[in-house]
């Protein structure tokens, strides 16, 4: 073998450089910062539900129906407690089954090239492409990038290797099956949806209570 061959054989194993990387231990203040877009879809519910149940609710004590009111009342602020806490549940479970899983808080990798993505948090590398992407997200830490259901790449925005507007233009380039060409905000999310939690529940005691005095007002 020459050294033509030899130097051949070397440039093709030499490895692609990734554009842009990240990568970051993912603790729990992390990964409850990345959990925060759990909450995106139930903060739009809650108030959609907010404002659907406020004109339900007058609606309803208009016509005298307070049976209807004190059972609507109690079905939902139950149903959006529910929901609120189950969602918080699942992503402490989460936490825990990932550290128990791998017996540590894990590192992750995520890297941009050119075609691709690759990235890596449980040892196992894992491509992506950009036509993958559905949505983007931005948390205070991180640039999400929506797969699927419940499936998100991380970027962590202090770990970048380049400014974080700089790799979010890249991202809105590249993704060209996104629609939406904005980072959606999930910043207060969980606070918006206690907000809101706490604004049904708050109306529905209300409710409960009008419903009750001008029942018994009816009756005597």
């Amino acid at each position: 073998m020459n050294e033509t061959d030899v130097n051949s054989n070397i440039e093709s194993e030499e490895v692609e450089s990734a554009i842009y990387s990240s990568t970051f231990l993912m603790n729990r203040d992390l990964y409850y910062d990345f959990s925060s877009v759990s909450y995106n879809k139930i903060k739009k519910m809650f108030g959609a539900f907010l404002c659907l149940f406020v004109c339900a609710v007058t609606i309803n004590l208009l016509n005298r129906d307070y049976d209807i009111v004190i059972s609507y009342c109690i079905l939902i602020s139950f149903l959006m407690i529910l929901s609120y806490c189950l969602t918080t549940k699942r992503i402490k479970i989460g936490y825990e089954r990932m550290v128990i899983s791998a017996g540590k808080e894990i590192p992750v990798n995520c890297e941009l090239f050119d075609d691709k993505i690759v990235s890596c948090g449980d040892g196992a590398k894992r491509e992506h492409f950009y036509n993958q992407i559905t949505k983007f997200f931005e948390s205070k830490n991180f640039i999400l990038l929506h797969l699927q259901h419940n499936l998100y790449l991380t970027l962590e925005k202090n770990n970048l290797n380049a400014s974080v507007d700089e790799v979010k233009s890249f991202l809105m380039n590249k993704c060209t099956l996104v629609k939406a060409k904005r980072f959606i905000n999930c910043f207060d999310d969980k606070k918006w949806c206690l907000i809101f939690l706490i604004a049904i529940v708050g109306i529905s005691v209300a409710a409960i209570v009008v419903s009750l005095v001008l029942k018994l007002n009816s009756v005597f």
